[in-house]
Parts: structure tokens; C-alpha cells; sequence
């Protein structure tokens, strides 16, 4: 992710640094020159910066594996989101401030002739530029905030591809007339025109809607912990899933769309049904755990991610760590290894976290590890205190991997701690879920 951001970051400032500074060294560059030359080139920034996010939103399929499944996809999306709103800010105080503390007499106003009549096309770029900023950045406190139910942020959201044409009008009507003869202006119009394509894709409704699929509620179980197991049946084109990968569940709610669920269960093409284990952890899924019921229509997005165990199948022993409901992807995993040669995986330890003792989910559990040849470690957080990373390493020779899902918090203390004591060798691989 961090190679990502910098090329986002360094490319387009490279290009405004060759048009730009010659000019400006060679004169006189006083303060109102520096502000001019930094109000375009933060303008460059986040036009590049907003078009990379809104192409990331559509999720093409390539762009998926090459960043490692859609929750590293989304959790640039998020960051790259966040920076934009960072640099749509500063721009607009570089225009602001200045001019405003001039007005103000604490600080010189620049030295002007009168100035030609402005075009209504530069007044219409300027205005529009203006106010999808100000939107910009209402859509960057609507996402942190994380009080405000997600359904308003959904749908507020869906609004930015509107604001990215209107912030590319502005950016490209704007750029100075020299930057045309010169790689930051070409370069600036490409990814302009990428992230107008991905908006309109956007506003059409088109994102993942080939991998759309209906599915029919086989039965809903109601375990303690206010969990809930959904099995499902797709009726039509579902292409099966890999343990550990996750959907885009609708559920008929309009106004909160599709939401993000694990796949508890392998891929039986004979039974043809897959299982969804959700927790009332919101208002949402609150709701949802009291109200479906059997022989409800549902859509299912995907299969989505890369949390497949695959880069260690071959490894002498892995480890996994599960924290509450993020037990999920490993039951899909134990399921596969139950049915199939329990030495696929090598020696499996699997280190389960809940509160309390009554709170553990699924009740086969156990079962199920012994029956995969899985080592089980459930470890009751009440009585026993916090997992530790040195019981983790001492189960992890020096080739081994370890998966987690859990809290994030505690999944990125978790691998920070590992990396420094030297475990996990072969790579701490976590499933990034926030998606907000």
C-alpha cells in the first residue's frame, strides 16, 4: 500500500515541480508567487488523488488481485479518501486565507493591475470546483464519524462521482494555459478521464453487478451471543467460493445496500449452499438477526477476497487467531480439511478468543477441530487474561504463517508484536473488514 501511495503522491508533484519551479526560481519569488504555484500544484494533487479513489471504488476485478482481495482494496480506497479530503482542505486555504488576511491588513496584498473580464466558463469552473469541495469534505467527517449510521453514508457517498467531475472541470479548466504544452497537463487529463469513466460506471449503477448472484434463505439458526447462521442457496450462475473469501450480502434494504459477511462454510457444488454467520454487532445487523427468516430472496456480491491460506498450505505449520465472531473464515477452512486430507495444512494450532465462556460460538467447535486435526486453544479472556504473543510463537516454527480476524485493534498490536520478536516469518496476514 505504501509503494501505492507514494507513486500517488511523487508522480503528479514531480510533474508540477518541472513545470512550475524554473519559472518560479528564475523571477523573484515572493510570497503571492510561492502561494500562486501552490495553490495549482495541491490542485494537481488532489485531482489525481480523487480520481485514484473513485477508480478503486469501482473494484475492477484486476485491480483486486494485484492489491490482495477487496479489503486491501478498500482499505486504500479509504486512506487515499481521507488524504484527498487533506488536500482539498489545503488548497482551498492557500486560495482563502491569504486573500482573506490581506483583505484584513495583517498581512501586504499582492501588487495587481487591473485585471481583463474572467470568461463564465472559468467563473462556472471556479464555483463548481468550490462547492464540491466544501461537499468533499462534508463526505470526509460523514465517513469518520462513525455515530452516523452507515445507511446515510452510503448514500451520501454515492454522491462522489458527481463531485469529482465537477472537481475535475474545475482542476483542468483551471490549470495554467503553459501546463498544456507540457507532461503535467496530458498526464493530468489521462487520470482525469479515467476518473470520469469510473464515476459514470458509478452513477450507472454498474459496480460489481456481474457478479450479482440471487440466493434463497435456507434456514436461519439463532445461536447465543446474539449470532445468527444463514444458509443460503444460490438459484442461479453462483461460481463457488474459496474458504476464508467473503460477500456482499443485500438483503432488500434499500437504503443500506449491500453489506460485508464472511463465508462460514466450504464449497459444495453437490449441496450447492453456502452459510453466513452474522452478529448484531449494530443497528443493522441488530435488526437483521430478529427479522430474516426462511424463504426470504437475498443478492449475493461476489466471492470476494484473498483470506485463503493459500500462500501457506504448503508451510509445516501454521497459526490461527480468531477473536469472537472472526472465528468465521477459519470454520470454513476446518470444514475443507474435515472432508478432504487433514495433512494439506500441515500442523494447525487455532487460538480462539471470547470474553466469556458462554460466549463461544460455534458449539461444534471442538468437534470440528478434532475432526479436521486442528489443535484448539480457547482462550477465555475473563479468566484467562489476554492472549500473549509468546504462546502464539511458541506453537510457530520458523517457516510457519499465521492468519488472524478479529478486532482490528487488537489484530494490528497483535502483528506489530509478533514482527518485533521475530515470529511470523512467513507473514502476518490479517483480514482488513472495516470497509468504512
Amino acid at each position: 500500500m505504501k509503494k501505492i501511495l507514494i507513486a500517488l503522491a511523487l508522480v503528479p508533484f514531480g510533474l508540477w515541480g518541472v513545470a512550475a519551479l524554473p519559472e518560479l526560481l528564475a523571477g523573484a519569488p515572493g510570497f503571492w508567487n510561492w502561494r500562486r504555484a501552490l495553490i495549482t500544484g495541491s490542485g494537481i494533487l488532489s485531482l489525481w488523488w480523487m480520481s485514484g479513489a473513485i477508480v478503486l471504488a469501482v473494484r475492477p476485478a484486476w485491480l483486486e488481485r494485484a492489491l490482495g482481495g477487496l479489503d486491501r482494496l478498500y482499505k486504500i480506497h479509504k486512506t487515499i479518501g481521507i488524504t484527498t479530503g487533506c488536500l482539498v482542505f489545503a488548497h482551498w486555504m492557500l486560495e482563502w486565507l491569504p486573500k482573506n488576511l490581506a483583505r484584513q491588513g495583517w498581512i501586504e496584498a499582492p501588487r495587481r493591475g487591473p485585471r481583463p473580464p474572467e470568461e463564465w466558463w472559468l467563473g462556472l469552473a471556479k464555483d463548481a470546483g468550490e462547492w464540491a469541495g466544501y461537499l468533499l469534505l462534508g463526505l470526509v467527517v460523514i465517513a469518520l464519524v462513525r455515530r452516523i449510521p452507515y445507511r446515510y453514508f452510503r448514500l451520501l457517498h454515492k454522491a462522489f462521482g458527481l463531485l469529482f467531475m465537477a472537481g475535475a472541470f474545475h482542476g483542468l479548466v483551471l490549470l495554467p494555459t503553459d501546463f498544456w504544452q507540457q507532461p503535467v497537463g496530458w498526464a493530468s487529463a489521462a487520470v482525469a478521464v479515467l476518473g470520469v469513466i469510473a464515476a459514470l460506471w458509478s452513477l450507472a449503477g454498474r459496480i460489481g453487478r456481474n457478479r450479482r448472484h440471487p440466493a434463497r434463505v435456507e434456514s436461519v439458526d439463532h445461536h447465543p451471543d446474539n449470532v445468527i447462521r444463514v444458509r443460503c442457496r444460490p438459484l442461479a450462475g453462483w461460481p463457488g467460493h474459496r474458504a476464508g473469501q467473503f460477500v456482499l450480502a443485500n438483503f432488500g434494504d434499500i437504503a443500506e445496500g449491500p453489506h460485508p459477511f464472511t463465508i462460514a462454510s466450504g464449497w459444495n457444488a453437490d449441496d450447492g449452499t453456502l452459510t453466513l454467520a452474522i452478529k448484531a454487532l449494530g443497528d443493522y445487523t441488530g435488526k437483521l438477526t430478529q427479522s430474516l427468516q426462511a424463504g426470504h430472496i437475498v443478492t449475493l456480491e461476489g466471492p470476494y477476497g484473498n483470506f485463503t491460506f493459500d500462500s501457506q498450505r504448503s508451510a509445516t505449520s501454521q497459526v490461527w487467531i480468531a477473536g469472537g465472531i472472526g472465528i468465521t473464515p477459519f470454520l470454513a477452512r476446518l470444514n475443507e480439511l474435515a472432508e478432504s486430507d487433514r495433512n494439506e495444512a500441515g500442523a494447525v494450532d487455532l487460538f480462539y478468543s471470547t470474553r466469556t465462556e458462554e460466549a463461544g460460538f460455534p458449539e461444534e467447535l471442538p468437534a470440528l477441530c478434532a475432526a479436521a486435526g486442528v489443535r484448539l486453544h480457547h482462550r477465555v479472556t475473563a479468566r484467562d487474561g489476554q492472549l500473549g504473543v509468546d504462546e502464539i510463537a511458541a506453537c510457530l516454527p520458523a517457516d510457519g504463517g499465521i492468519w488472524f480476524c478479529g478486532p482490528a485493534a487488537w489484530g494490528k498490536a497483535l502483528g506489530k508484536q509478533l514482527q518485533e520478536i521475530g515470529a511470523a516469518a512467513s507473514g502476518f496476514h490479517a483480514e482488513a473488514f472495516e470497509f468504512r
